[in-house]
Order: C-alpha cells, then sequence, then structure tokens
C-alpha cells in the first residue's frame, strides 16, 4: 500500500499528487512536526477600489450579474492590482515553479456583497506552457502572478468573482506550484519536485461607492 504524506502550516496544505494522494483534510502536519518552506503573500498595490452600480441599487446590480451568469453571458469581473508573492521562509536555497499552464490561482473573495461562479461551456486554451523554475535564497521572495483581475481557476479562466456592493472585503489565494527539494518524508518527481499548494493569508480590500 502506497504511503500518503501531507503536510501545513497554518496556511498550507501540501498536496501529495506525486503519490496519487488526494489533498489534505483539515490541518495535518508530518511525523515531526517540519513546516513547509514556503509561503504565499498577497501584495496589494492598491487595496481601495470603486463600485459603479450605474443607476440600480447593489441587489439590482447583483441580480443582474447572476441573471447574466445564467445565461452564460459573462460580464467581465472587477479589476484588480494584486502581485502574488512567493517567499523563502527557510534558512536554505530552493527552487519553486512558477507560471505555466497547470499552475494553477484559485481565489477566496469574502464580504457583503461577494458573488462567485464558474464559467460554463466555455473552451479553455489547449497549448501548455512549462512553469519557469526560480531559485530563492533564504528570506527571498519572487513575484509568481501579477493578478489584473478576480478572474482565476484552471489556466486563469474558469471562474470570476465580484464585489456588488460597497464595504469591506478579503480576498485569499491559493496556488498550485511545486518546490525543491521535498520536503521530509515527500517522495519527489525525477527533478526532485513535489507538488504543493500554498494558501494565503487575507487581504483587506475596500470597496466605495462611485
Amino acid at each position: 500500500m502506497q504511503t500518503r504524506h501531507c503536510f501545513q502550516l497554518t496556511i498550507f496544505s501540501v498536496f501529495a499528487l506525486a503519490l496519487g494522494a488526494p489533498a489534505a483534510q483539515g490541518p495535518t502536519k508530518e511525523a515531526d512536526g517540519k513546516a513547509l518552506p514556503v509561503e504565499a503573500v498577497l501584495v496589494a498595490k492598491k487595496s481601495t477600489y470603486t463600485l459603479d452600480l450605474g443607476d440600480k441599487t447593489a441587489k439590482e446590480y447583483r441580480r443582474k450579474i447572476e441573471a447574466d451568469a445564467a445565461r452564460d453571458a459573462y460580464p467581465d469581473p472587477p479589476a484588480v492590482d494584486i502581485v502574488l508573492e512567493l517567499r523563502n521562509t527557510s534558512t536554505k536555497e530552493i527552487k519553486v515553479q512558477v507560471g505555466g499552464t497547470h499552475n494553477t490561482l484559485m481565489l477566496k473573495l469574502s464580504g457583503p456583497g461577494a458573488l462567485e461562479y464558474a464559467l460554463r461551456n466555455r473552451i479553455t486554451p489547449k497549448f501548455v506552457k512549462a512553469p519557469q523554475t526560480v531559485k530563492l535564497a533564504p528570506g527571498k521572495s519572487v513575484a509568481a502572478l501579477v493578478i489584473k483581475s478576480l478572474s482565476y481557476g484552471y489556466r486563469g479562466s474558469g471562474n470570476r468573482a465580484f464585489w456588488t456592493a460597497p464595504g469591506e472585503y478579503t480576498l485569499k489565494a491559493s496556488y498550485k506550484t511545486a518546490i525543491s527539494p521535498p520536503p521530509q518524508g515527500a517522495k519527489g518527481d525525477l527533478q526532485g519536485f513535489v507538488p504543493v499548494t500554498v494558501t494565503s493569508a487575507p487581504l483587506k480590500i475596500k470597496v466605495e461607492s462611485k
């Protein structure tokens, strides 16, 4: 029987995909308590945004988005200016993979008017792009992804999120990538990488009426 290895800090969970294991459910650590050497950080280049409801109330605005989505007429999600960084929290150099087709970004928007949905009947691009491998010295970061809108999911286009009312929101990001060397007890691939998913702490966002 194949052994499964799961690792997690308070905001991280390792997906032992190289072993064919499912994602860990709930907080777990490896047997000796060692943690992942990388963390995800959302850096806001802009943290306050304007919501233009037009001549609608917040409730009417939300209903219109929901109605458009129901008939596959998807409106554009809000534009944002946020960078997702990966940071080496260990005392040794590590390698991380950034970009590429399969390094998936997922977002979770929470707040008074948060609305999320998955796009249907959309054909995602068929091209496959390999990720870039970046060496990170201890304490160093790399900008893994520039987030320009609340569009996310497989190949960056499977889901969208909206704010439909003014107020205080939080945004969390999860990023599927791979690191090397593998954490103790994990089995890497032929190049020594193991797939992981890192999840950021919540980023505060303020949305104001126009």
